[in-house]
């Protein structure tokens, strides 16, 4: 239970300080700064223990998703289907970017930050598509630093706090040990022989 309330404890600290940042990050990150923070806490307890490359596309992550608006600005239709070519090209360029490094925790990790910059950048590129030029690197600067952060806090806890597999472990050792009987069945076998 520790060890959840460790995690937790984390992500505030994380979001606390996109809260006392906000006059660099801009107010209006405060609206998605629980996305983007939850984002890179869960992205740091992905599989693996590539923890640099894992950061690094999440960062990549965000920027393809800023290019999926972009593309959904230049050569999307206007319509549902423009909408969903737009959610599904930046898996597919993250899918074709990340197979070279045969691990499915870097996709992820991109495919987090791709989704993190969708959840900043969606409704304001919806009111004003025309402002892209303007309003798309804002949104990646709202995007980036509690993205950053919340990975942090998760890398802090994996770092510092037991994970779920060495906890259950230790579990099953202590139980294990504590159950461990002496085997009646060998001395009724010898008393059977006898």
């Amino acid at each position: 239970m520790g060890r959840v309330w460790a995690l937790a404890g984390a992500i505030v600290a994380a979001t606390t300080l996109v809260f006392l940042l906000q006059g660099f990050v801009g107010a209006g990150t405060l609206l998605t700064m629980g996305l983007c923070v939850g984002g890179g806490a869960v992205a740091a307890y992905l599989p693996g223990r590539a923890y640099l490359s894992r950061g690094l596309w999440l960062a990549v992550g965000v920027i393809v998703g800023a290019l999926g608006f972009v593309l959904g600005a230049a050569a999307f239709p206007d319509t549902n289907v423009g909408l969903w070519l737009g959610g599904i090209v930046p898996v597919l360029i993250l899918a074709l970017l990340t197979m070279f490094t045969k691990r499915q925790s870097n996709f992820l990790a991109g495919v987090i930050g791709s989704g993190a910059m969708a959840g900043v950048y969606a409704n304001v590129f919806n009111l004003d598509p025309q402002s892209i030029n303007v309003s798309a690197p804002i949104a990646i600067g709202q995007t980036m630093p509690p993205l950053g952060f919340g990975y942090l806090a998760g890398m802090l806890i994996i770092l510092f706090v037991r994970t779920d597999r060495e906890w259950e472990a230790e579990q099953e050792a202590r139980s294990g040990d504590g159950d461990a009987q002496p085997d009646d069945t060998a001395g009724a076998k010898q008393e059977v022989a006898s």
